[in-house]
């Protein structure tokens, strides 16, 4: 009797490791690829945001990397007086990324953030930035502004809507001003609103707790962007199986005792 009720409470005992395993660890995901493009206001009163966009990339750079993301990163000036749209730099890794932020400049004053955006998607018929997105990677748009879109030429709210959706971009805002159409457009396309002053701050410590959080946020919208398409190509090289929920556990289990009292 003593040996039957052994094996029992060890068979069940086994199980319920199995169950309790599935419930609390979490999938690892394998490597995702991202391709982050930052596209930043060159308007006179950003000199202290592009300086501290330099100086924060490796933190941002960082988080994502530890979180399991592959970045690169690309940088789009507009809004400055001349070519108002203009590549600064293809895809290159953060350290890389700094060097080009010191040639932002910070003297504009008509800013087409749609246009611009349209623009990082090779979508502007009057030109086109070029830029080597990886076919297995997650698009990201990330744009930085003072002021709501103005002096756009061929794209609006909602025209630039469609054109996210088509292309698979997540986009976020980190804007001085309650911009409605900008905070709507990332809410639409996987994105947040961040507020720009937190960027525009002398205070390390408080840049830092910003960017902490910005990178935290992106890392997860890249993730939960996996999820949520598992089929595509940037998302389904590597991740190991998701665990079995808890109810299949539980009538796992309960298969288990049944066997086991026969």
């Amino acid at each position: 009797m003593y040996k039957l009720i052994s094996r029992r409470f060890k068979a069940i005992l086994c199980v319920l490791v199995v169950v309790l395993a599935g419930m609390s660890v979490p999938a690892q995901a394998g490597i995702v690829k991202t391709d982050i493009v930052m596209i930043v206001d060159e308007s006179g009163s950003m000199s202290n945001i592009h300086s501290n966009l330099g100086n924060s990339i490796g933190l941002f750079a960082s988080i994502l990397q530890a979180g399991g993301l592959d970045a690169q990163f690309a940088l789009i000036g507009y809004g400055f007086a001349g070519d108002s749209i203009r590549l600064l730099t293809d895809f290159v890794d953060a350290t890389t990324f700094a060097g080009f932020t010191n040639d932002l400049y910070s003297i504009g004053s008509n800013e087409p953030a749609y246009d611009a955006t349209a623009y990082a998607l090779d979508a502007l018929a009057s030109e086109s930035a070029g830029l080597t997105y990886r076919d297995d990677a997650v698009k990201n748009l990330i744009l930085f502004a003072d002021e709501a879109s103005n002096s756009d030429t061929e794209y609006d709210a909602a025209s630039l809507d469609a054109l996210l959706q088509q292309s698979s971009a997540l986009f976020n805002v980190v804007l001085g001003g309650d911009f409605t159409d900008l905070l709507t457009l990332a809410a639409n396309n996987g994105g947040h609103g961040f507020d720009l002053e937190e960027l525009n701050t002398s205070d390390t410590n408080a840049l830092t707790a910003f960017v902490t959080n910005f990178a935290e946020v992106k890392l997860q919208e890249t993730l939960d962007y996996c999820v949520a398409n598992p089929n595509d190509p940037a998302c389904s090289g590597g991740s190991d199986p998701v665990p079995a929920p808890f109810g299949l556990g539980l009538m796992i289990l309960a298969l288990a005792v049944m066997r086991i009292r026969k």
